[in-house]
């Protein structure tokens, strides 16, 4: 650090008004500095912060509150400070607490007392709390950038085996047969909710607070639908004492970001599972596989465990702002600026766990042999007996069931596949079982009657995926 920028720094720790004005005689204690200062997480709103003071700044000249060559002055100078904390020469301090002041306080050493001029009207509270609704819409938007691409990813491969026949389940126990593809698509259904609610929140959190100075408003004669514009929000809130209070917009989208979590969570752990060689349904790339530095035969699923893992490290961000906020009177209290960290740590968190898995899914290798002999092998067809039972017999399906289960006990005490009881088998415990039986207890059959709206059947499956395409993409 230079002559000057120590100067500076001793300038204000020193000084009893660079921050709070007259009303203090002496300035923070050491340890006070180090729990008020959020200069070193807030400075990521740099971009936002700079582009508010600009709409702000261009507004105040357009209503003649300061003169053009001072509104000249300050967008130059703001340009000045964005290229600097581009190109990593800007000194951050603790002392001047945020982004904010840091800020206006370089904007001083370069245009002088102009830069006193861009406060007018405005408090911080109302500038915290644009800026950071214009990050986390931003954030939404990566997100959601981000959430298309693994949908991508999902259709591509859905459509490559629309065929492939695996076993469903429930309750983790094998329940019918159903094609690779159709689970792929259940994710991209899952994706296009958490998409929905993206732009629902986007759409809410679009309201400027900017004007609403402290708490009350300003007897200035400010146009905030200018500022609004400006900085491409839909209007300005309503209500000033709300303006500066919300958090909303950051618990929505710490809601939504959980809710991606869980999806991303449920599809990690059925990697993890389908990994294993017990189930071998696929086989993890080297890329996002890790050894054993005891074993070596291991391949462990480290990178899908992670992203599970991570989505407890989200809704954790979630439950703390939520304790945060529950009991905040109106209007702004110091408690808030606890919102940026878990809303700053989620939205990288969940970037790098969207790019994981859509990266990893891209290069999975899926094993169709060992889904099929798990799908016989699971009696998953069993269903599709009581159907027919129920369609060529015109038995009621309780009755239908209840003739399936005795045979599928009589195929588990033998240690064989439903379809290989024979006829006479199969007439012992009803004696209206014709040899039609077999055809539909075969895996492909029973398939492709899954045609109804929604279902697995291959050729539902390749439409879908259409379908999908044309929705999402």
């Amino acid at each position: 650090m230079n002559r000057k920028d120590k100067k500076r720094q001793s300038d204000i720790r020193d000084s009893k008004s660079a921050i709070w004005g007259g009303r203090f005689t002496s300035g923070p204690a050491q340890i006070m500095e180090q729990i008020n200062s959020s200069v070193g997480f807030d400075q990521r709103l740099y971009n936002q912060d700079i582009a508010a003071s600009k709409a702000h700044s261009s507004m105040l000249t357009d209503q003649k509150i300061i003169s053009k060559k001072v509104g000249s002055a300050i967008s130059d100078g703001l340009d000045t400070i964005q290229k600097e904390i581009e190109n990593g020469t800007f000194e951050f301090s603790n002392a001047l607490e945020d982004i904010h002041m840091n800020i206006e306080s370089r904007l001083s050493e370069l245009i002088g007392d102009g830069a006193g001029r861009l406060h007018t009207a405005r408090s911080r509270n109302d500038q915290v709390a644009t800026d950071f609704r214009l990050w986390v819409r931003d954030a939404i938007d990566i997100t959601d950038a981000a959430l298309m691409r693994l949908q991508e990813i999902l259709i591509s491969r859905a459509e490559e085996h629309s065929d492939t026949i695996m076993p469903g389940y429930t309750h983790l126990q094998t329940a019918q047969p159903v094609t690779l593809g159709h689970h792929l698509l259940a994710y991209v259904e899952m994706i296009g909710r958490d998409r929905g609610r993206a732009k629902d929140c986007r759409g809410r959190l679009n309201e400027c607070p900017l004007g609403s100075g402290a708490l009350a408003g300003t007897s200035f004669p400010i146009d905030r639908v200018k500022t609004a514009f400006l900085l491409g929000f839909d209007n300005p809130m309503a209500n000033s004492m709300d303006g500066v209070s919300d958090r909303d917009f950051a618990l929505e989208y710490l809601s939504f970001a959980s809710i991606v979590g869980i999806h991303l969570s449920r599809l990690s752990e059925e990697l993890v599972i389908w990994s294993n060689p017990s189930f071998g349904f696929v086989s993890l790339p080297d890329t996002f596989s890790t050894g054993s530095s005891m074993l070596p035969q291991k391949r462990n699923p480290d990178a899908a465990e992670l992203v599970r893992a991570k989505t407890g490290r989200i809704i954790g961000a979630l439950n703390s702002l939520l304790i945060v906020m529950k009991g905040l009177p109106l209007t702004y209290s110091k408690d808030m600026q606890e919102d940026k960290e878990p809303v700053f740590d989620t939205a990288d968190t969940l970037e790098l766990c969207l790019y994981t898995m859509a990266t990893m899914l891209s290069e999975i290798k899926f094993n169709p042999a060992p889904m099929m002999e798990a799908a016989i092998n699971g009696n998953s067809n069993a269903i599709d007996l009581a159907d027919w039972l129920v369609k060529a017999l015109g038995k009621p399906f309780r009755e239908a069931h209840l003739i399936t289960g005795s045979l599928v006990k009589i195929a588990e005490d033998r240690e064989c596949k439903l379809e290989e009881l024979s006829l006479k088998d199969m007439q012992a415990v009803d004696n209206e079982i014709t040899e039609d039986v077999f055809r539909v207890l075969k895996l492909e059959i029973s398939i492709n009657s899954r045609n109804s709206f929604g279902g697995t059947a291959p050729a539902n499956v390749r439409v879908a995926c259409g379908v999908a395409r044309s929705k999402y993409l």
